[in-house]
């Protein structure tokens, strides 16, 4: 078990090293290649791409192919795909391996109504010998290990997590992370980390935790709730990268370092942002960072002012100037109520 002091155990995917065992989630509209190298140097072990369709890849769709990028310094790189057809699945698995990724993973819990409606995501957990079948597809379409992700189960009288996790360790994969709530939960309620304890005694392959893993406590938790390999953060990376050095940090030194002030959050919007314009264009870098500015400002004083400021800016620059403005204004003094 990893507690405070003792160090990590690292987690072992096929060929693949996760040290330490700490996970970026794949995100939508998130986890690009910027914010996945700002993670990869606080100290993730491993991160994952957004997710990625795979009759895009097999249609040979250019705005898909942009999503396979990868860069040396983000690795291990997992990548994450989804759809429901076997013969497309193998295709777009092959292109996943040729663009470098380290590892593939089929996407079995998102419960997005138009992902659902194309029999995809979350919805294959209502069919696993379906679900089954492409993750064989995809075992034999590749050389790098293919690991799923799941949720407990379509609702809570079909939580069926126990025995898909067992279908698909028999597939082949070679890991598996868990959601602790059904599709129909979405993110409401509270995750169930004893339905993830669960899944790993009925397995021997690597299961990643996953849910309400909000700071370095809960991660903590979360191992020792659940016995899991690893655990995997989503949204309380948004704005939040440090996450992952305070808990490597707390771990392997047995003090947790403070969160990190204005000054350095600010600071690392910017070089985010930065980031973002060597991989897109300005337009869409900037259209883009809107959120993350928001969410590196969340809980400072005048966020809300801020937010605002931002979400009016229409390039780049003009945010660069907000954010130096606001920074300024912090560091001199207090600058309104907490939002």
């Amino acid at each position: 078990m990893n507690r405070p002091g003792e160090g990590w155990r690292p987690l072992r995917i096929g060929g693949v090293t996760v040290d330490p065992p700490l996970v970026l989630a794949p995100m939508s509209g998130v986890t690009n290649l910027p914010f996945r190298l700002l993670c990869k140097e606080q100290g993730a072990g491993m991160v994952c791409n957004e997710f990625i369709s795979g009759y895009g890849l097999f249609y040979d769709n250019e705005r898909t192919r942009e999503y396979l990028v990868f860069a040396a310094e983000e690795r291990p790189v997992s990548s994450q795909i989804f759809g429901a057809d076997p013969a497309k699945l193998a295709v777009a698995a092959r292109q996943v391996e040729a663009a470098g990724a380290d590892i593939l993973d089929l996407n079995c819990g998102c419960s997005v109504p138009k992902i659902v409606k194309s029999g995809s995501g979350a919805s294959l957990l209502q069919q696993p010998e379906k679900l089954f079948e492409l993750v064989r597809v995809m075992v034999a379409s590749v050389s790098i290990p293919v690991t799923v992700k799941i949720r407990l189960g379509w609702d809570q009288r079909n939580r069926n997590a126990v025995e898909v996790a067992q279908g698909i360790e028999a597939a082949g994969a070679q890991a598996l992370a868990v959601h602790g709530r059904t599709a129909t939960q979405a993110y409401r309620g509270e995750a169930d980390w004893e339905a993830i304890a669960a899944v790993k005694a009925a397995v021997s392959i690597p299961v990643i935790g996953n849910g309400d893993v909000r700071g370095p406590e809960d991660v903590l938790r979360m191992f020792a709730t659940t016995g899991c390999d690893a655990v995997m953060v989503g949204r309380a990376t948004q704005g939040n990268p440090w996450i992952f050095s305070r808990t490597h940090a707390w771990v392997r030194t047995g003090g947790l370092p403070p969160e990190p002030d204005a000054e350095v959050r600010l600071t690392t919007a910017l070089r985010h942002g930065e980031l973002m314009l060597q991989y897109k264009p300005p337009d869409r870098a900037a259209m883009e960072m809107r959120k993350h500015l928001a969410w590196y400002a969340h809980g400072l004083p005048g966020a809300a002012a801020f937010r605002t400021a931002v979400n009016q800016a229409a390039t780049w620059e003009e945010m660069v100037g907000l954010v130096v403005s606001y920074r300024k204004r912090l560091l001199a003094g207090p600058v309104g109520s907490v939002t």
